[in-house]
């Protein structure tokens, strides 16, 4: 999509770009989850379980039948599981004011989160037999960890306790309710805050993709050509061979993406000219002289835009975070 949709890149931007399909929050810059979902664009929410994670027992249920994911074997059957955390709060409440230890208390919410976790397979044998069986193959018995493998994992009771109330972000994103509970997966350190993360270029390459629908990949190969390709994330690799293929990312010197690596400011506004135009260049429009020539048609480009202003103060090598990046790409159009 280049310049005659340009009109409409807001509409598209607030559908899209401020984060993956239907969350306010992005599920996909959290490593929890995705490792035991993927990216599904004909699913309710976008994500479906992966066969090779822990939620794999879930991969036959049908992702894409709003009734089902909505209904009471689905979302709603999560609040309850949610809403369930609630009995170990009152236990942990009940037995500080008993006067308990950090280490009674631990074992006994662990042991009752365990209890939990089965009891959520209410109605769905497969489920519950599949939870057993890696039980079995991870712990040595059925029920989940024990308090004593716990503590030995994470090194305190008081950790042990705190990790008895986290909940699995990747089955939230699948049943539309990741942010409902982002708080919680900020609050027990599995990720930072969206303000604070770094935007990798992976990262930027989707975003980018999704605001302006840009076409998939013409081969199964696009990309390859570069050295580095495996190491983009699995869930950013359609988006990557997209902006490849179209021109939008072209790698480095090297032969290399290096698809991890924070986004820069400069290479956001190369990146987002190459959206806007087949031919991003501007002859009659200076560029500061710190601008770097591979990127000086861009910048020009975007100058003749009224995209880019006053660049006096603009430090290009400003490593961006996620938020910074949408924020600089909202703007923008």
């Amino acid at each position: 999509m280049k310049k005659t949709a340009f009109l409409l890149l807001p509409l598209l931007f607030i559908l899209l770009a401020t984060a993956a399909l239907a969350y306010e929050h992005d599920p996909r810059l959290n490593p929890t989850a995705m490792r035991d979902i993927v990216v599904d664009p004909d699913a309710v929410y976008g994500f479906s379980p992966s066969p090779d994670g822990s939620l794999s027992a879930y991969v036959e249920f049908d992702w894409t039948d709003p009734a089902l994911v909505n209904g009471e074997n689905g979302r709603l059957a999560r609040i309850a599981y949610h809403e369930s955390i609630n009995d170990l709060y009152i236990l942990l409440d009940d037995m500080r004011a008993a006067g308990c230890s950090t280490e009674e208390i631990a074992r006994a919410v662990s042991t009752r989160r365990n209890e939990i976790r089965l009891a959520s397979y209410d109605g769905n044998p497969d489920g519950l037999a599949s939870a057993k069986a890696r039980n079995l193959e991870k712990y040595g018995h059925e029920e989940g960890p024990l308090p004593d493998e716990l503590f030995a994992q994470y090194g305190s009771w008081e950790e042990v306790i705190w990790k008895a109330f986290s909940a699995n972000p990747g089955m939230d994103a699948c049943l539309g309710l990741y942010d409902d509970y982002y708080a919680l997966y900020t609050a027990s350190g599995m990720i930072d805050e969206e303000e604070e993360q770094p935007a990798s270029r992976e990262y930027a390459a989707s975003v980018l993709a999704e605001t302006f629908g840009l076409p998939p990949a013409s081969g199964e190969d696009s990309g390859r050509t570069f050295g580095d390709f495996d190491e983009v994330s699995s869930w950013y690799a359609d988006s990557v061979k997209a902006a490849v293929s179209a021109g939008i990312m072209r790698g480095y010197e090297d032969g290399t993406l290096r698809s991890r690596q924070t986004v820069t400011r400069l290479e956001a506004y190369v990146l987002l000219a190459r959206c806007l135009s087949d031919d991003p260049v501007a002859d009659d429009v200076s560029v500061p002289s710190d601008v770097p020539l591979w990127a000086s048609g861009e910048i020009a480009f975007l100058v003749s835009e009224g995209i880019l202003g006053d660049m006096a103060d603009i430090s290009w090598d400003e490593p961006l975070t996620v938020a910074a990046f949408r924020k600089m790409i909202q703007s923008s159009l």
